[in-house]
This record gives structure tokens, C-alpha cells and sequence, in this order.
């Protein structure tokens, strides 16, 4: 991966310094010789957190309420699930505002009631959770996770690291997000991989393959 590393640091290199945290994107372009255009809406578990937990909804009641509190995530509970289906405005809102849900799976029904109309569009559809003592692991994986969306496209755009993070760390989010593309895709179908950060410059090599 010394070249997704290489990359990712000159990436680095040529990003404006700023006061806030800046994302790290791989930029990922087809081959349309190989490919056709593609959809995705998906998200994609790497090996390191990169989401914030700010970012992240716990929809659950009871015991499993209780679980989240202890590891101070956000919390949805049934009566505001409730109250969110007779106010759209606000439901969108925070559909825009969360990076994903987690639910309990017995809620999962009623969260498909009431906000399905407003999150199965967007690829938000919480990740069910069975119980309360799975809560932990799973949201921890979605906080290492990212998330691929496009319609009838040549490339993707995808969250792979933050500033802070080492360069190897951000690579191995990299491949994990190229190994996903690579089974979805036909063979040799990445024809380029770049990088920017949220104020940077993108920086882009064809791509060879990770060694």
C-alpha cells in the first residue's frame, strides 16, 4: 500500500492548514471501457474509525436505551420516533444532519413506518441491532464505516480518514473500500485513485493495483 500512502501524503501535504478536523476522500474513477455506469448507495465497513459519534443515532427503548446511554450516543426514543412521523420537516432535517442510524431490531418495523419514506432514499435505514448486549460492537462498526452514493456514475467519492490520522491507517480504509468495488465490479474496472481533503487539492495516479 506504499503508493496509497504516498498519495494520501501528498494529498496531505497540499491541504490549506484550518482550524477544524478535514476529511481525507478517495476519489475512484472507472474505466468506461470496462465498466457501464454504476448506482450505489452502500456503506462500507474499513478497519479504522472515521465517523464522528455526534453523527450517529441509537433508536432503541428500555434495556438497550440504557446500553447507549453508557456509551453516551445519540438517543431517538419510541415516543420521539413517534412524534417525528407526523413532522416531516424535522424528520428530514435530521436524516440530513445523522450519518446513520442504529435501531433495536423489534423497533425496526416502526421505524419503516414512520421514517422509512425518508431514509431508504438516502441509504439510511438503521442497522438492526439484536439485542442489548450487541449494541457496542455493531455501533462501533458503523463508526468505521463509510459511505458510497451516486446515481449512473463513473467513479465514487468516499470518506476514508480525518486529519490526524496516520497515513497507513487511512490507506487500509482505502483498500477496503477498493476490495468492496473490486467484487461489485468486473475485472480491472478502477482505471484511477486520487485523494483530497475537505480544503485540499485532489491529488490522482492511475491506479495499478494495491501492493
Amino acid at each position: 500500500m506504499d503508493d496509497l500512502e504516498g498519495l494520501i501524503n501528498e494529498a496531505m501535504s497540499k491541504a490549506d492548514k484550518k482550524k477544524f478536523v478535514q476529511s481525507v476522500e478517495v476519489l475512484i474513477r472507472f474505466d468506461p471501457n470496462r465498466t457501464k455506469q454504476q448506482s450505489f448507495n452502500d456503506l462500507i465497513y474499513v478497519p479504522h474509525q472515521i465517523q464522528n459519534p455526534s453523527k450517529i443515532m441509537v433508536i432503541a427503548g428500555g434495556e438497550m436505551a440504557l446500553e447507549a446511554k453508557k456509551i453516551n450516543a445519540q438517543m431517538l426514543s419510541p415516543e420521539e420516533l413517534d412524534r417525528l412521523a407526523t413532522n416531516k420537516r424535522e424528520a428530514k432535517k435530521m436524516a440530513r444532519r445523522i450519518y446513520a442510524f442504529v435501531a433495536e431490531s423489534s423497533m425496526m418495523p416502526k421505524v419503516g413506518k414512520n421514517l422509512g419514506p425518508i431514509l431508504a432514499p438516502r441509504g439510511k435505514m438503521p442497522v438492526a441491532v439484536p439485542g442489548p448486549q450487541a449494541l457496542t460492537s455493531i455501533y462501533s462498526r458503523v463508526l468505521a464505516s463509510t459511505r458510497i452514493r451516486g446515481k449512473n456514475q463513473l467513479g465514487v467519492q468516499a470518506k476514508v480518514g480525518k486529519g490526524g490520522m496516520d497515513a497507513k491507517s487511512i490507506a487500509e480504509n482505502t483498500k477496503a473500500v477498493i476490495d468492496y468495488l473490486e467484487k461489485k465490479l468486473p475485472p480491472k474496472s478502477i482505471s484511477r485513485v486520487g485523494f483530497k481533503l475537505t480544503m485540499g487539492h485532489p491529488v490522482k495516479k492511475k491506479y495499478e493495483g494495491v501492493n
